[in-house]
Formats: structure tokens, C-alpha cells, sequence
């Protein structure tokens, strides 16, 4: 009876102490995908190499012309027209992240608006990788869309 209930007791334990971890890591990568959002808004280039690797390609499908037009980038041509007279505000309205084995998906549902004015809406989906004990983003492929906001 004492080994079956020593079984037990480890059993929870380790099962309580992987609940701990891949919750460290998912406020891990909320951290990384939030901080790329601020990099957007504060159009700062450094907090967004710090972010993105600038090998990472952004997908961008746009919903709003018929037929829906795909058009792709790197994070490096995207440092070159951050900087702007424009301002930007990207607002993530929920998060769902999904880790497997140094390797994370994050699904989000945004608004974004163009110098304080509503322009679009859609789902970005974020491809981060952790290396060194830190996570990239090494993939952001995102909607752009004028209806079925908040989704």
C-alpha cells in the first residue's frame, strides 16, 4: 500500500510540476508576441530584432479586395518602413498558444487602427522557436479584414 501510494504522490507531483513549466512558457511567449506589438506601436526597431528573426517572413492575406491577394516580406523589409509619421496601434483581443518541443504557435484575434482611426481587423498567427532559452518569432502570417471582428 506505501509503494502504491508513493506511485501516486509522484505521479501528481510531476504532473503538477509540467503544469508549471508549460505555463512559464506560455507567459514566455505571450511576453515575445506582446512585445512585438509594442515594437509596432513604439515603431522601435531594436525591441523588434530582439523579437523577430530578420530571416522570418510575414505572410499577409488580404480579405478586403476580391480575389483575396497574398503578398509576402521579411522582418528585415519591414524595419525599413517601421519608422513613420503614421501611428500604429495593433490590439490583440485574446491569445490561444500552443507549445510543443521548443517550438510555439500563437493565434490572435486584432484590431488595428491607422493614426487613431479603426482600419482593419483580422487574425495574426505568430511561429516562434526557442533557441538559447529564448523565444522568435520566426514566422507572422495575418489577415486583413473589414468585417467579422472579435472573433
Amino acid at each position: 500500500m506505501k509503494k502504491v501510494l508513493l506511485i501516486l504522490a509522484l505521479t501528481f507531483s510531476f504532473d503538477c510540476f509540467s503544469q508549471e513549466v508549460e505555463k512559464a512558457e506560455v507567459a514566455a511567449v505571450t511576453a515575445v508576441v506582446n512585445q512585438f506589438f509594442e515594437a509596432l506601436e513604439k515603431q522601435d526597431t531594436v525591441l523588434l530584432k530582439q523579437v523577430a528573426s530578420m530571416e522570418g517572413q510575414i505572410w499577409t492575406v488580404n480579405n478586403t479586395v476580391s480575389p483575396a491577394r497574398q503578398r509576402m516580406r521579411s522582418f528585415s523589409d519591414d524595419l525599413k518602413t517601421l519608422i513613420s509619421k503614421n501611428s500604429f496601434l495593433e490590439t490583440p483581443l485574446s491569445m490561444d498558444v500552443k507549445i510543443h518541443e521548443g517550438m510555439a504557435m500563437a493565434w490572435v484575434p486584432y484590431e488595428f487602427r491607422l493614426n487613431g482611426d479603426f482600419s482593419h481587423c483580422g487574425v495574426d498567427v505568430f511561429t516562434l522557436v526557442k533557441k538559447d532559452d529564448a523565444w522568435k518569432i520566426i514566422n507572422l502570417t495575418y489577415t486583413i479584414d473589414k468585417e467579422g471582428c472579435g472573433k
